[in-house]
């Protein structure tokens, strides 16, 4: 009985142990290890506190230590496993701040994109409005200028030439005068200004020019010796100039008609007028938007008889430019400028839109001088055409014309011929051209201290073309042509002109087989290269003869091409 006893007793402890086992394992799964102390404690009160009176006592024990092996295994797992969130969360916190700091970027990104944006699209809409402005404004400048025009031609209508026009042998039968210079003279005058002046009240112009040139003219030189009528002949003209003046007076609507591709110019060649016609024919020109004006042979002289039988003076032709915001070219040609004209000149230059000024055989010793001086030394000279040709300048300014020549100013074109300069002068001119790369021509001639043969020829030529070898000639100026050099650049384009130059020096040592003398430091490596570079010499040198005159003699490319590739 007591066995049966001590049997129930031990299957109750066992099954304790089992119910505390399973409750360990349930909350193990469930995710929980706040049991664990109830789990050690339950095995160390059944190790220490019962295990005594099992007869078995080895097998509980090392289910014990198996049990508390696989927890201690289980617990360094779980470890392993808060350290692996504690590190995702950390990760997640880091990843959740760059989130934040690429949203903060992102809409600053976004604004400033935006605000850019806007900021083209105001522009572009600006300048679209800008256009859309600007091309009603041209269409309503257009359409008011055609009204202008229109309404100047129905003001015209019944417009009559009120002058009589006579021919020279009515003029010398009705007593007008009895000379027949001077029948000739008032006859040619009337004919052409009535047909200047009819031109101008039908809204045309009297003279058309290549390039889309359209002017008025007026051209009254009788021969070469240029005769001067006294007063009272030219005041026969009188009445002819008044119908003139008021028609130029009210032809500006045609001028500001003109296409802008059009160049509307006016000149007076040769023009013979006294003190009252002169300031009629001024005041009709002052404002007149003509885009050149010309005056040639006009000088009225300094004296009083001068005054009643000379053209347009130089104070009436600065009075007539200073009121033109138009002017593009101004030329003078025999009107005599004084020293107190200089100033105004210059100033016009500067302060104008002036591009090209001529002033042709005007100046008195010491004036040209003093003219050239000034407009090379007041400031920047806008000009690309230059001519003071029979001026009677000397080698004063020449130190300050290569100087300025040596800066590469816009300047393309000077002529200063028949002047006083020498040879030396020359030679200064030539060397400021090796700086100089806009200025394509450049007339010397007729210069009385100056010849073809002289120092000052041979320093263009070298300057231009220095044949002394390959790479002096390819260190020439390129862009300049003087009339002084046998040969000079007459290809508008400057690489055809470099080339035509080396091509030419190559041809001329061909003759002579010397083409191999110069090549001894030339590595065989550049065999390819040279026989490249001398086909695109010869093709430009056929260009330049296209299109250039003198043509330049020349052999064909396998001549020297021959000639090198003997060498090696």
């Amino acid at each position: 009985m007591s066995d049966k006893k001590s049997s129930l007793a031990k299957e109750r402890k066992s099954n304790d142990g089992r119910a505390a086992t399973v409750a360990v394992n349930y909350d193990v799964v469930s995710g929980g290890i706040t049991h664990v102390g109830c789990f050690l404690s339950s095995w160390f009160g059944f190790l220490f506190g019962r295990g005594g009176a099992s007869s078995s006592g080895a097998s509980p024990n090392k289910n014990g230590v198996s049990q508390l092996d696989r927890m201690e295994e289980m617990m360094m797992r779980m470890e392993e496993k808060l350290a692996t969130v504690s590190s995702l969360e950390s990760r997640c916190e880091r990843l959740e701040e760059k989130c934040s700091s690429l949203e903060n970027l992102f809409e600053s990104k976004f604004d400033t994109l935006s605000f850019d944006l806007d900021q083209k699209c105001d522009s572009l809409a600006n300048r679209l409005e800008a256009k859309i402005d600007s091309a009603r404004a041209q269409e309503t400048d257009k359409a008011l200028k055609r009204h202008e025009y229109n309404e100047m031609l129905i003001k015209n209508q019944r417009w009559e030439y009120s002058v009589p026009v006579l021919s020279m042998n009515e003029l010398i039968y009705n007593g007008y005068t009895e000379d027949e210079a001077e029948a000739e003279h008032l006859a040619l005058g009337a004919r052409g200004m009535k047909i200047a002046t009819t031109k101008m009240r039908r809204g045309e112009f009297d003279r058309e020019r290549s390039g889309n040139e359209k002017g008025i003219e007026l051209a009254m030189n009788l021969n070469d010796d240029h005769p001067i009528f006294n007063y009272a002949v030219n005041n026969e003209l009188l009445p002819h100039w008044k119908e003139f003046a008021a028609a130029l007076e009210q032809f500006t609507p045609a001028i500001n008609l003109l296409p802008d591709n059009c160049v509307s110019f006016f000149k007076l060649d040769g023009v013979q007028l006294n003190s009252d016609a002169m300031l009629l024919v001024k005041e009709a020109l002052i404002g007149k938007p003509f885009q050149k004006l010309l005056f040639a042979n006009n000088d009225n002289g300094n004296n009083a008889e001068d005054l009643a039988r000379g053209g347009m003076s130089v104070d009436a032709i600065l009075e007539v430019v200073e009121s033109n915001k138009h002017l593009q070219k101004l030329e003078i040609r025999r009107n005599q400028i004084d020293s107190q004209h200089i100033e105004r000149l210059c100033s016009v230059v500067r302060n104008y839109p002036l591009v090209e000024l001529e002033i042709f055989d005007s100046c008195a010793p010491g004036i040209g001088d003093q003219m050239l001086t000034a407009l090379l030394t007041g400031g920047d000279l806008k000009l690309e055409r230059l001519d003071m040709s029979h001026n009677n300048i000397t080698s004063l300014g020449i130190t300050i014309l290569s100087d300025y020549l040596a800066t590469n100013p816009a300047l393309k074109y000077l002529f200063l011929a028949s002047n006083e300069f020498n040879d030396s002068d020359a030679e200064l001119i030539a060397n400021a051209l090796r700086t100089n790369m806009t200025l394509r021509y450049i007339n010397l001639e007729g210069n009385i201290n100056m010849n073809y043969d002289g120092a000052g020829a041979k320093a263009f030529r070298l300057v231009l073309c220095d044949e002394s070898s390959l790479n002096a000639a390819a260190d020439s100026n390129h862009m300049c042509f003087c009339v002084l050099c046998d040969y000079s650049n007459r290809h508008e384009q400057r690489q055809i002109n470099r080339a035509s130059k080396i091509y030419r020096l190559l041809s001329s040592r061909n003759r002579m087989l010397s083409n191999v003398n110069h090549f001894d430091d030339i590595d065989v490596k550049m065999l390819p290269n040279m026989l490249e570079a001398v086909g695109k010499y010869h093709d430009a040198v056929r260009e330049y003869n296209e299109n250039a005159y003198p043509r330049i003699s020349y052999v064909e490319q396998l001549s020297i091409m021959y000639e090198i590739m003997r060498k090696w």
